[in-house]
């Protein structure tokens, strides 16, 4: 009897259990996101991006070099900072030597950012990271340290100090850890490991935007070394240069970079050149392998050395001005807009779609400004307007890179 009435409840607590009729015992109905991504309209004042890599000769022959590149660097920083609408990071490497570096104990890893120096070449904290932003104070540091941040932009003091990276003396047969400066001079390949990892997560953490636009400038007294005298190849070809940036930045990549350099001339002193050519004979008296690749970029150079640097570079840097401003990215990663109502504005102008911007077929959630904005010596204030996806939305595909046909 007591077995019958225990089966007879657990017959009756099932059928309750399943039965429609009874809400209370039901579980809520799903609606899927709706009420947890209920739309929100968002607006996002932006600014073009550029991030700026010096990569510098260290060689015993640079260190004069080195010195006129910091007393003019002021020059090529007006270009860019004469827009207060752009926001720019600038690191600084240098060049590499695979084979007199190997088994050496380096400072610094290749294609790893210099520390950032204030004035007296001390090494400021690493909570300002590796690379000089326009974002940063750095004046509220200097002026506790007793430099004068009002006479010169604080960002353009610690620039000034950190391009001076100091030279590694020539010396083919070392004997010591850190002696001996590069002699095969490899330009490409610190560039290829400053933007891989394992120094983008590390070291150079932060740099490497994916929406700003990216700038190469190389200085040096030689040419890239993709081979040594015995054949033996250590830094990567033009070519190779090219693919790498084609995968990180996709087909448009042309767009997206400008090369640069500060190079040596025919015309030069031959007590000015790299040692590796004034005494070895190793290399070319000229740099026709860097010219080679910045000529194909339609980028731009100059002399390394000449009555003219500091026009010139003021010439280099009113050029990366207008390469960042003519098609500027603008990422939206955060947040995803429903495309039907997505606003672009350019100081309180509004732009059209398919006249003033695209959407970047390349990057989901990005958008190209299409409209040349390099006439603009003042600040720009672009805005993005958009309504956050719900998933209606979303299956219904008015999301960028969605779209259902």
């Amino acid at each position: 009897m007591k077995n019958a009435l225990i089966l007879s409840l657990a017959v009756i607590s099932l059928a309750t259990a399943c039965a429609p009729e009874n809400p209370r015992l039901m579980p809520p109905p799903v609606v899927l996101g709706v009420a947890a991504t209920e739309a929100k309209p968002q607006i996002l004042k932006v600014t073009p991006k550029v991030d700026v890599l010096f990569v510098i000769d260290n060689s015993e022959s640079m260190a004069d070099e080195q010195k006129t590149l910091s007393e003019n660097v002021d020059q090529f920083a007006k270009g860019i900072a004469q827009n207060q609408g752009i926001d720019f990071h600038i690191g600084v490497t240098s060049v590499w030597d695979t084979k007199m570096f190997s088994g050496m104990t380096k400072e610094y890893g290749k294609g790893e950012l210099r520390h950032l120096k204030d004035p007296n070449g001390k090494a400021l904290p690493d909570s300002f990271g590796r690379y000089v932003s326009s974002k940063t104070d750095y004046e509220s540091y200097l002026t506790k340290a007793g430099f004068d941040a009002k006479k010169e932009s604080g960002w353009l003091q610690v620039l000034r100090a950190t391009l001076k990276i100091g030279i590694e003396i020539y010396n083919a047969k070392h004997e010591t850890e850190h002696s001996g400066g590069p002699e095969n001079e490899e330009i490409f390949s610190p560039v290829e490991a400053a933007l891989s990892s394992p120094a983008a997560e590390t070291t150079n953490r932060g740099f490497r935007r994916t929406d700003a636009h990216l700038v190469l400038i190389f200085i040096t007294d030689s040419d890239a070394w993709v081979k040594d005298s015995n054949g033996d190849r250590h830094d990567i070809s033009a070519s190779d240069l090219k693919e790498f940036l084609n995968r990180q930045l996709g087909e448009s990549y042309f767009d997206k970079v400008t090369v640069l350099g500060a190079l040596a001339k025919r015309s030069d002193k031959e007590s000015e050149r790299d040692p590796a050519i004034r005494y070895a004979r190793l290399g070319p008296t000229q740099p026709d392998t860097i010219l080679g690749l910045i000529q194909e970029m339609n980028g731009k150079s100059m002399g390394l050395r000449g009555a003219n640097y500091g026009k010139e570079m003021a010439a280099l840097g009113s050029y990366v001005r207008e390469r960042t401003l003519k098609n500027p990215h603008i990422d939206v990663n955060d947040a995803t807009p429903e495309n039907s109502t997505v606003k672009v504005s350019l100081n309180g102008e509004s732009l059209k779609l398919g006249r003033d911007w695209l959407w970047d077929s390349e990057r989901s959630h990005s958008i190209l400004i299409t409209r040349d904005l390099s006439a603009f010596s003042g600040a720009l204030d672009i805005k993005v307007e958009f309504t956050v996806i719900d998933t209606k939305a979303l299956n219904a595909g008015r999301v960028h890179g969605t779209t259902q046909q």
